[in-house]
């Protein structure tokens, strides 16, 4: 596994600060970056309860699996661009979608106190191997009661930014906490109870992936760039 390291423009701009600094870098303001993966149950979009309002809907629950980053890019920039602040972590990333804790644990940043007018997170999907770099593991439930165990698997280098607009401030001695939600529901959005009918099983698991239920994976791949959802909350 490749180690965790900063580039080295995190490393100037942390110089930078402990130099103007004149006491201790400790009173700068803190910010967690947390993941929240939303594990609770969803239903289907039933396109048969467009016509008819009795229809009951299948629904989904993911609660286990994880996703790999190979990168994270943090930026903020203060009004009128007077100061920016910018880092990246590179290496391999697993977020636990159970728990939504990160391995190794990435979610601490010392930022400088300031007023800014936009903070955005990146994220850069793992993609160096055959291996998926997400995996979402849980049950569908169709409409007819019946309970089935559902693998979805993603394997792409694919980056996706979440953006936070409007004014923030962050004062001296200040907690502040830059959530990330990823939540399935939105990326299974366009799934039917037809398709999942019509689905395929390997060894009685409907796996959604680039070879198996194609037609559902592309789907949910599409509503890949719709999943995240940045929160700052000081």
């Amino acid at each position: 596994m490749k180690g965790l390291y900063l580039k080295l423009s995190l490393i100037i701009l942390l110089v930078g600060i402990l130099a103007c600094s004149s006491d201790d870098s400790s009173n700068e303001p803190g910010l967690s970056v947390n993941f929240k993966t939303v594990t609770s149950s969803f239903s289907t979009n039933s396109q048969s309860a467009l016509f008819n309002r009795q229809a009951t809907s299948g629904s989904f629950i993911f609660n286990e699996g994880f996703i790999t980053l190979t990168a994270m890019e943090f930026e903020a920039e203060s009004e009128n661009d007077i100061e920016s602040v910018e880092f990246e972590l590179e290496g391999t990333i697993v977020i636990d979608f159970a728990t939504g804790i990160p391995s190794p644990d990435i979610r601490n940043i010392t930022i400088p106190a300031g007023t800014y007018e936009e903070v955005s997170v990146e994220l850069e999907i793992l993609d160096e191997n055959d291996d998926p770099s997400v995996v979402l593991i849980g049950t569908y439930s169709s409409p007819e009661g019946n309970v089935l165990p559902v693998r979805f698997e993603f394997n792409s280098g694919e980056t996706f930014e979440v953006e936070r607009e409007g004014t923030i401030v962050f004062t001296e001695n200040q907690s502040a906490i830059a959530q990330i939600t990823f939540d399935p529901s939105i990326w299974f959005a366009e799934v039917t109870d037809d398709m999942m009918a019509d689905a395929n099983q390997l060894d009685g698991v409907i796996v959604i992936s680039e070879t198996q239920n194609s037609e559902i994976f592309d789907i949910v791949a599409d509503g890949l760039d719709l999943a995240t959802e940045l929160e700052i909350e000081n």
